[in-house]
């Protein structure tokens, strides 16, 4: 008899695989009866099992997505008309966007995009990133004040660069940025004794899918990944992911576990300044050595923001 386990398993390699069609289709009409035929469901139970394995109904997953989108592309395209960005996560009535946005944000889209860009001129972007505060839904934003070393490093360690394509496998987490270890730890796991692990040549990728200026922590998506062959099949709560190669802001840091934060506020910092802004791309991390195998137990990594022409 086959385990209970591995039933869920291929429950919730349904639910990626609706969840990723999701996210690089959010201007196009996602009915129930398209995800459900994605995920291989009867649309009666698609919507009660997506429930059950993510804790938010379909249509609110959907919603929020699409809201959460926006508000980022709102401070990342500053002069792009706020209709604009609407039809582009997939509303086309302005006033349900609006209306949607407000019961998010509790301000309307324009006062949300003035209120953050004003608050990050105040101090200068040289100086400052934005970030999610938690508490209630008025604490928008706090600064992150750069010392003199990650100034340095800002100068010497992060450049524009064309970045490959990467062909890779997932393990999907949701919530604390520190928790991933344990995604990782499930990866390794399966993709061992299918002989993947052939280090150096594969590397591992966290892969970011939410803004934390926009998103709650505890609905971030993160994807604990490594590089493959093109040819290998995904299976049960192991994802295929792909990134396309594109221009990006890599900078190249040796750090230990408490400085990714300051790491991530120097990249976004130095792109505010490049002349370049975030592109609508996913930004991963690109591992080279992990502490186990670094002299001083430090992460060796890239860390790349896919980016456009300011």
């Amino acid at each position: 008899m086959i385990p209970k386990n591995r039933y869920q398993k291929e429950y919730i390699y349904r639910i990626n695989k609706v969840i990723d069609y999701i996210e690089a289709n959010l201007d196009k009409s996602l009915n129930l009866n398209v995800l459900a035929e994605i995920a291989n469901f009867s649309p009666y139970h698609f919507h009660r099992i997506f429930s059950a394995f993510t804790g938010e109904t379909l249509n609110n997953f959907i919603s929020r997505v699409r809201t959460e989108k926006a508000a980022s592309l709102l401070l990342n395209d500053p002069e792009t008309p706020i209709s604009e960005i609407a039809y582009y996560c997939g509303y086309t009535s302005n006033s349900v966007f609006s209306r949607v946005f407000k019961n998010r944000f509790k301000i309307s889209a324009s006062e949300y995009r003035e209120k953050m860009l004003n608050e990050l001129s105040k101090i200068g972007q040289s100086d400052s990133k934005i970030h999610k505060m938690s508490g209630s839904s008025n604490d928008y934003i706090r600064f992150v004040l750069l010392t003199d070393k990650w100034k340095n490093l800002m100068k010497t360690n992060i450049e524009i660069k064309e970045m490959p394509g990467l062909d890779l496998i997932y393990c999907r987490h949701v919530g604390q940025y520190d928790q991933i270890g344990k995604a990782y730890e499930k990866l390794f796991k399966w993709a061992g004794p299918r002989g993947l692990l052939n280090f150096p040549e594969t590397k591992t990728a966290t892969v970011y899918h939410d803004d934390p200026k926009v998103t709650d922590i505890e609905n971030i998506r993160q994807s604990a990944c490594i590089t493959v062959d093109k040819h290998v099949r995904p299976e049960g709560e192991f994802g295929k992911l792909q990134l396309q190669a594109s221009k990006c802001a890599v900078g190249r840091f040796e750090i230990d576990v408490t400085e990714f934060g300051e790491a991530w506020n120097a990249m976004c910092i130095w792109v505010s300044e490049s002349g370049y802004q975030p592109d609508d791309k996913n930004p991963y991390e690109l591992y080279y050595k992990d502490p186990e195998h670094h002299p001083e137990n430090k992460f060796e990594l890239d860390i790349c923001i896919p980016v456009k022409p300011l």
